[in-house]
């Protein structure tokens, strides 16, 4: 069975809220227990993250939605294109968690395991 890491992080690469969910799991559906404990800022996230509900639940907690809007749209969503380069920094921060082979294949069977060497891989993404 595949996983998938979501994480929420600052501009500065530090972990707000993190955990595993299933590989067919779609972004949108953790969205909200991810976000829950940010406040009062730009959150830029991918296409993957587009529903008008989220957008909601994000203003509601005095956030500013930073989400291109998905192409198939019939209203365009207008964001910030500059701050949304900062969007960069995210991959970045994947691509040098996977730069761990560990990681990248995830030989750990249990989550538990798994998301221990997640932490220590983030440790070493911030030496």
């Amino acid at each position: 069975m595949t996983t998938k890491l979501h994480l929420a992080i600052t501009a500065e690469a530090h972990v707000i809220e993190g955990f595993l969910s299933a590989g067919n799991t779609s972004d949108i559906t953790v969205a909200e227990s991810l976000f829950s404990d940010v406040f009062g800022c730009h959150v830029v996230l991918d296409m993957g993250y587009d529903s008008d509900p989220f957008r909601d639940v994000l203003r509601s907690q005095n956030n500013t939605p930073v989400i291109p809007g998905r192409k198939n749209r019939k209203i365009k969503i207008e964001y910030d294109k500059v701050i949304y380069k900062l969007r960069k920094r995210i991959e970045q921060f994947f691509g040098k968690l996977k730069e761990n082979k560990r990681l990248a294949m995830r030989y750990e069977k249990s989550d538990t395991v798994f998301l221990a060497f997640i932490a220590l891989g983030i440790i070493m993404t911030l030496i």
